[in-house]
């Protein structure tokens, strides 16, 4: 049909369009090629019946938010003007209408908007994290593509495949060889040729024990291996700081790490380090990978298969390589230098005579013991040191109670001087301590009281550290840390304290941004759950480093007893560290509530948020002792008592919840001032409360949580 249309055209008129190789598209785009050229033969007007066509079939795409027209190209061939000799020129309306129409490369195949879709869903702030789906049985052949579309589209939560880390591994692969290229100047002339050992790069991968972490640590290097002058090598377990260590050592160029950290185990994900862009992957630089890996996904779209994988059996890589004893010698060094610090070299074991318990939770830590025990420590103590994909006891998360308690009853059976407890990918950590030291009536001195040491009392510890080794600077938190914390650091220590976003990816960007601009020099970027960073290890979020530093102060204080000892004509208790932070003020009641939206859905949640927040910020200017804090950066924050009582309430990170953190003197004080208010302004909003799942502060307000 469109070869006589286009044959009459003036050659002054002729245009190039690009087609798609899609079949829909390509009619859509041949109705586009037809108008277009009647337009540039000079039809001054549309005939009739495809104005009809065109203002009858309107519909509003829901993703673009604009008009939508369909129209058949055979009733449009049928209603050709035969005087073609009419010359005119085309409306600026008709122009608009076109280019505002159907005729565009949103209109994907359902398969493949889902596909793409989903990627997209994948980013979490600087990571990848999403609900795992395997490849389903029936993708094979020429239904591969909508299979496992349509195994995705089963998920609530976005899917993370091993299609998508084929993809994600591609996009990755091209960044980091771009990012090496502007950082040398050089160019991609030769890029074809993969033997040539100056133009190749390398990328390691690591994963957690998560079992469907070797499918995916397969796809993704499947993927980054598609891209010419690519070398992957894969390091097995591993932990998420060595992934950095390994691009900071020059040992590869990009490093990525398999891992959903503390989340359930049938969550995973990914996060990204490279040598020539600084460290870790920002929010920016995901988006941009995701664009990559979207238009690497039409690619497999159009041969109609999916890439090949290995199953559970491998990962395809160019070479396995052990890499964590060269970042186990950085923590050991690391540590000799915090003991040894404004002191002369001591080459005697830094602690040797302490009592270690470590509790890897069966994650990628447990090789944490045998720096430990090289370092002089007695770990015989310590639990589930050896990475288990069952994860036989639950998730390793620092926060959790059963994972504390565990740990508290190891130390006290262990008469341990410190518990410590990492995470899953072990970049974050938490740790129990005992409150006091007693004397024996034999003599000896025993630990004795343990209790956690996290969250606050973390921050304050690494501020007490950093008093010592840098008087003045700052530490950058998140959004929930309690009041009290503020006049420890500030009052107590005289340091600086910017409270600022939850994620660790924020608090570490806002602390680099402080230096950049030389407002403050901030040494910490600490979050309550634990993730820590500090400027003098390049500010990599690193559970063990910050161990580390505790281990450290811990070390130099058991010196300063021993010291006072030789002194003394009895045994002298050494100070727990707790005894360090024991002006830090804490109230009795700390809680977290999470407010589940009933639909279980993202949006929904973040729609009904800003809602929630503007009816609390109306409530403050009539509820007795409300006061916003408006110094406050994330979600909504409200001072409820003068001696530091506060509630702030935030959307969640990764699901669709709303996060309510609550600080009061007790909890008949939590439920005057808090939970009773809040009940009462929800229940009265029938979209809140046909939408919120308000059950877990009902049966705080009853007493029976």
């Amino acid at each position: 049909h469109l070869l006589p249309i286009t044959n009459t055209l003036s050659p002054l008129y002729m245009m190039t369009f690009k087609l798609p190789t899609t079949p829909v598209s390509f009619r859509r785009h041949s109705v586009a090629v037809v108008m277009m050229s009647l337009v540039l033969m000079g039809f001054s007007s549309i005939p009739a019946g495809w104005a009809f066509s065109l203002s009858t079939t309107t519909k509003t795409d829901t993703n673009s938010q604009r008009a939508r027209h369909v129209v058949s190209p055979l009733s449009m061939i049928s209603s050709l003007p035969t005087n073609i000799n009419k010359v005119g020129i085309a409306s600026d309306d008709f122009l608009k209408e076109y280019f505002h129409s159907d005729i565009d490369d949103f209109n994907v195949p359902p398969s493949l908007s889902i596909l793409r879709r989903s990627l997209a869903q994948l980013c979490s702030g600087s990571d990848i994290r999403g609900q795992f789906v395997p490849t389903p049985a029936s993708a094979k052949g020429a239904r591969s593509m909508s299979a496992l579309a349509h195994a995705m589209g089963q998920t609530t939560l976005p899917p993370l495949t091993p299609f998508s880390a084929h993809c994600l591994g591609y996009a990755f692969a091209t960044m980091v060889l771009e990012q090496r290229e502007q950082v040398t100047g050089g160019h991609r002339s030769n890029i074809n040729s993969k033997n040539d050992d100056d133009e190749t790069i390398t990328i390691c991968i690591g994963r957690d024990p998560r079992e469907h972490g070797v499918v995916l640590a397969d796809a993704f290097a499947r993927g980054a291996a598609e891209v010419p002058n690519v070398k992957v090598v894969y390091t097995g377990i591993a932990t998420t700081p060595a992934l950095f260590e390994f691009c900071r050592s020059s040992l590869c160029d990009g490093g990525v790490m398999v891992t959903a950290s503390h989340l359930p185990g049938d969550r995973n994900g990914f996060k990204f380090f490279s040598k020539h862009a600084g460290g870790g992957f920002n929010k920016a630089q995901i988006h941009q990978m995701i664009g990559i890996a979207q238009e690497h996904s039409q690619v497999w779209f159009d041969r109609g298969a999916l890439p090949s994988t290995s199953g559970t059996n491998g990962v395809f890589c160019s070479e396995v390589v052990n890499w964590m004893p060269i970042y186990e010698e950085k923590l050991q060094q690391a540590l000799w230098k915090q003991v040894n610090s404004n002191e002369n070299v001591d080459h005697t074991l830094p602690l040797e005579g302490l009592k270690i318990v470590l509790n890897a939770g069966n994650g990628s830590g447990g090789f944490f013991r045998q720096v430990l025990e090289d370092l002089g420590a007695n770990v015989d103590g310590s639990l589930h040191t050896t990475p288990d994909s069952s994860f036989p006891n639950g998730i390793p998360n620092p926060e959790y109670d059963e994972m504390i308690q565990e740990t508290v009853s190891a130390c006290e059976d262990a008469h341990a001087d410190l518990g410590i407890l990492l995470d899953t990918d072990a970049d974050r950590c938490g740790m129990v301590a005992p409150r006091t030291y007693q004397r024996l009536e034999n003599g000896t001195i025993r630990p004795t009281g343990y209790e956690p040491l996290n969250r606050n009392r973390l921050i304050a510890l690494m501020g007490v550290i950093y008093s010592q080794q840098s008087p003045g600077c700052a530490i950058v938190t998140d959004s929930v840390t309690s009041t009290g914390l503020s006049k420890f650091l500030e009052q107590d220590l005289g340091l600086k304290h910017v409270r600022f976003l939850r994620g660790y990816a924020n608090v570490i960007s806002k602390a680099q941004t402080l230096n950049e601009q030389h407002l403050m020099n901030a040494e910490v970027a600490i979050e309550t759950s634990g993730h820590c960073a500090v400027k003098e290890n390049g500010f990599l979020d690193d559970g063990t480093f910050t161990a580390v530093k505790v281990l450290g102060l811990l070390a130099q204080e058991r010196r300063k007893a021993s010291h006072e000892e030789s002194t003394s004509s009895s045994p002298v208790p050494p100070k727990s560290l707790l005894d360090l932070i024991s002006s830090l003020q804490e109230l009795d009641e700390v809680m977290e509530f999470r407010l589940e939206v009933l639909d279980g859905g993202l949006e929904s949640m973040i729609g009904l948020f800003d809602f929630v927040a503007l009816e609390i910020d109306a409530l403050c200017e009539v509820q007795k002792g409300w006061k916003v804090d408006h110094d406050n950066l994330e979600g909504i924050r409200v001072e409820t008592d003068p001696d530091g009582g506060f509630f702030l309430l935030r959307k969640s990170l990764h699901d669709p919840v709303m996060c309510l953190q609550v600080e009061a003197n007790s909890r008949e004080s939590a439920k005057q001032s808090v939970i009773d208010p809040l009940l009462g302004l929800f229940q009265s909003q029938p979209r809140i409360a046909q939408t919120l799942d308000l059950s877990a502060l009902e049966l705080y307000s009853l007493g029976k949580n």
